[in-house]
């Protein structure tokens, strides 16, 4: 092959590319090329979000309130701790599902019999409802002293509460509480260490006449003690306010018709000012009932108006002997 020959071959052009593979090329690599860019970073954006959702995730959470699952008729009488902190671990997105109020840790030790035990929080004895693939671990503290007692019921005394002070010239006269005693329920150490039940504080401030407030709450101070009635009812009698006075020379006189002696007597009565300042000696008499045995029992007899609201409280002399005529 002759030189002209071979450099002829050599500057043959190329066979040309197909017009539809340049137009393809550049419809992919070219055309709108800032729009598949885009398309790109959200597809790789979804891609990193969803496998992150799926990896594993730890998170710790603080103040989880324990419940605890109790043998019958018992009652935890310590103050033990009522909440924990705990990790949970599972997808975030699981994770993200969980309202952190509504946790609870359950401790079941109702394998327990009354006694002070070292209660260790494991698996075995926790348990909590969380969504699928979450699980909870490294609870603190790992350990908590439980002291159990037996549950106890009693009947006591409900002590009314006052405070202030009724209207000047009246007094607090009496106090009554319906029911007069309540039923409580707790462990049996705080139980028999109450006496009586207190009533809130009730003001008096103010009060000239008896009221009543239909429900006054009951104040147990010890937690543990549970009061299984409701409120009580309580009625204050206010008047006026009483006092005593001395009278000499009552008459005396035998409910039996009889002669006794003395005849004439100084009686002591109680009662409102006002209606003592209405009496005199002529106004009253003492009257000597004879009981069975013979002895004698006196009544003080007073106008009808003032009968009831004065009452006998002493006599001088206090021994009556029944008049001899022979």
């Amino acid at each position: 092959m002759s030189f002209r020959e071979i450099n002829e071959d050599v500057k043959r052009p190329a066979p040309a590319r197909p017009h539809w593979a340049r137009r393809w090329l550049r419809v992919v690599f070219v055309e709108d090329w800032w729009l598949k860019l885009l398309a790109l970073v959200i597809a790789l954006g979804l891609w990193y979000g969803v496998t992150g959702q799926r990896k594993p995730t730890t998170v710790r959470v603080s103040r989880v309130p324990l419940n605890f699952r109790l043998p019958g008729d018992t009652e935890i009488s310590n103050e033990p701790r009522t909440d924990v902190e705990l990790t949970l671990t599972g997808s975030k997105r699981a994770l993200d599902t969980i309202n952190v109020r509504d946790l609870m840790a359950n401790v079941d030790v109702s394998d327990l019999r009354p006694g002070e035990h070292s209660v260790a929080l494991t698996p075995e004895r926790v348990t909590m409802a969380l969504p699928d693939g979450v699980r909870y671990g490294d609870i603190q503290p790992s350990n908590l002293t439980l002291r159990l007692e037996p549950r106890v019921e009693r009947e006591l005394e409900v002590e009314v509460k006052h405070t202030g002070s009724v209207a000047e010239g009246y007094e607090l006269q009496r106090v009554t509480a319906t029911p007069d005693k309540v039923k409580v329920r707790g462990p049996a150490s705080h139980v028999n260490a109450l006496q009586k039940v207190p009533t809130e504080a009730i003001l008096l401030d103010g009060h000239r006449e008896t009221f009543t407030l239909p429900q006054a709450d009951i104040q147990i101070p010890d937690r543990k003690v549970d009061l299984m009635n409701g409120g009580v009812s309580v009625t204050f009698e206010i008047g006026e306010q009483r006092a005593e006075k001395t009278f000499g020379g009552v008459a005396v006189v035998a409910g039996d018709g009889a002669g006794v002696n003395p005849e004439a007597v100084s009686v002591t009565v109680y009662g409102p000012r006002s209606a003592l300042g209405q009496l005199s000696a002529d106004k009253m008499r003492l009257v000597l009932d004879v009981a069975e045995d013979g002895s004698y029992r006196p009544r003080l007899e007073l106008p009808a108006d003032l009968q009831g609201r004065v009452e006998l409280r002493g006599t001088s002399p206090s021994v009556f002997t029944r008049r001899s005529f022979f």
